[in-house]
């Protein structure tokens, strides 16, 4: 059983679908299901709702829940504004 949803910010919200609109890869930091941080990149799909959860689908197929998502190149998610930047400044 996975934890309750939590909304996301429209404002965030407004911020993917102008990303998964212009169909550029985004490097993306979130947490899993298993709540372990992940760091990737991708082109964002499609956002969708599946039983009153909101997700986003990767082209590769990568399902990632919106309240999950620290941060979208350099924007941070307003859940997890003070969580630190773990992206390579390589």
């Amino acid at each position: 059983m996975s934890a309750p949803y939590t909304p996301i910010d429209c404002n965030y919200y407004d911020h993917l679908e102008a990303a998964a609109t212009q169909r550029h890869r985004v490097e993306l930091q979130y947490f899993n299901d298993l709540r372990q941080l992940c760091l990737g990149s991708g082109v964002i799909d499609t956002l969708f709702i599946r039983e009153k959860v909101e997700y986003m689908r990767l082209k590769s197929g990568e399902e990632i829940r919106l309240d999950h998502l620290i941060r979208i190149d350099d924007k941070p998610a307003p859940l997890y504004a003070d969580y630190p930047d773990f992206s390579c400044g390589c």
